[in-house]
């Protein structure tokens, strides 16, 4: 998956809030069988303040702030992408983060866009797509080469 296809995906739910509202949205993006899973990633939505709305399989997180949330570099990409998303509308984090089955920090991307005081966020684990190295931990609001942003 790439960053035109994490991008895809979010503006499919941004189109879906359009479309059905709020609640029906959030219920979608919150169903594990649901239209906002592919391969390796899915949608899941934050509030402005950082507050988590929906996840498909991040259930015990619901209602709770995640705006302090720290990557395993101790970074706080949370804070990054809400000041973003409310400035911007949309953009890119890059952080690391530990896996169950791992030791190392596992490199992780996100498109995000927010509407109607919803951010919608999908990303993806891989070295493939790295936008910078993980000792940077850069905010990269553009995304990789190349990519087009929202219109």
């Amino acid at each position: 998956m790439d960053a035109r296809e994490l991008r895809n995906l979010v503006q499919e739910a941004l189109a879906c809030l359009a479309s059905v509202g709020k609640e029906e949205t959030l219920a979608r993006v919150s169903d594990p069988r649901g239209p906002f899973i592919r391969c390796k990633t899915c949608v899941f939505a934050l509030d402005t303040d950082g507050g988590l709305l929906a996840h498909p399989f991040y259930t015990q997180a619901l209602g709770k702030n995640l705006a302090q949330l720290r990557d395993s570099n101790g970074r706080a990409f949370i804070l990054k992408l809400l000041r973003t998303a409310r400035s911007r509308g949309y953009g890119f984090v890059e952080y690391t983060w530990l896996l169950s089955d791992s030791d190392e920090g596992n490199h992780r991307m996100i498109f995000f866009e927010q509407a109607e005081g919803i951010i919608f966020c999908s990303g993806v684990y891989t070295e493939q797509h790295r936008l910078l190295e993980p000792s940077e931990g850069r905010f990269v609001p553009d995304g990789p080469e190349g990519f087009d942003p929202p219109s």
